[in-house]
């Protein structure tokens, strides 16, 4: 609103001498409005009357009328440039923003064409308001840009949020075909947010838990491997070693499972875990 503000001040600031804007009468114009066949003479003098109301209805704030009584002087005197800058004015204060700079330009190009007096001053005045309607689009634009990329953004989060709580519920250790159902749910909605832009790298763990779960250690590896680096740091990473574990397992690879939970030191929680897989790749000789 400060914007269009802004706008009437610059337009109604601009004394436009009514009388400068009459133009020697023309030619006819048939003017069909509906199924009225009604012929409309050229008139500039009704022209500027109408324009003067429509010029008081803009200060007095009534921009619907002041958009309707401007319209009807154009009717009379289509060369009326400075009506066509009262009514990118009122176009602008209702919100019709692409309206208003199209009347803008139009008024622009009336003004240029015109012998009178004021023409550069109106052309002056609607190349500024044009020019800030276009500035307003423009902010209007990127505004709605931003809005709609955050909206995009906290969908995937929430896909992603969503996938986690569910994947967070499978016990990795339990290596049954209990956790196909969760497992796939969480894994399509990881896959989702992933096409959608996502980082995958950034949910590894619970990539590596649900292809695990889905036994599909190979496609599982990568993704327990990056979770190992991503929490590298931490005092106590068994978890991630077993998940490794676990995907070369499932792979096939029993040297590379075996160094995996070979690492898990005594002491460390998951410890128990690796010692009991290592049993089970012992078993499988």
């Amino acid at each position: 609103m400060t914007r269009f503000l802004l706008l009437s001040a610059l337009v109604l600031g601009l004394a436009v001498p009514a009388a400068a804007q009459t133009t020697d009468p023309a030619p006819v114009l048939a003017d069909t409005v509906a199924a009225d066949t009604t012929t409309i003479e050229l008139d500039p003098v009704r022209a500027r009357e109408l324009y003067d109301v429509g010029v008081e209805s803009l200060s007095a704030g009534d921009f619907q009328a002041a958009l309707d009584t401007l319209n009807e002087a154009l009717v009379y005197n289509p060369q009326y440039a400075a009506a066509e800058l009262r009514r990118g004015q009122a176009l602008a204060q209702l919100g019709r923003l692409e309206d208003a700079r199209t009347a803008f330009e139009s008024s622009i190009a009336l003004a240029e064409a015109s012998d009178a007096g004021n023409a550069e001053s109106i052309a002056t005045a609607a190349t500024r308001a044009r020019d800030q309607i276009a500035q307003v689009l423009e902010n209007q634009a990127a505004a709605q840009a931003q809005a709609e990329a955050e909206a995009a953004a906290q969908a995937v989060q929430g896909k992603v949020t969503e996938a986690v709580g569910i994947l967070q519920g499978i016990n990795i250790t339990d290596t049954s075909d209990a956790n196909f159902g969760p497992a796939s749910e969480g894994y399509a909605l990881l896959e989702q947010a992933r096409m959608e832009g996502y980082d995958p790298n950034l949910v590894a763990e619970y990539y590596a838990v649900a292809l695990n779960a889905m036994d599909r250690g190979a496609d599982a590896v990568p993704y327990a491997e990056t979770a190992l680096e991503n929490n590298a740091g931490q005092a106590d990473p068994s978890r991630y070693y077993i998940l490794l574990g676990l995907a070369h397992m499932g792979a096939g690879n029993s040297a590379e499972a075996r160094t995996a939970f070979e690492t898990v030191e005594e002491g460390q929680s998951w410890h128990g875990w690796a010692q009991h897989f290592l049993g089970q790749l012992d078993a499988e000789g």
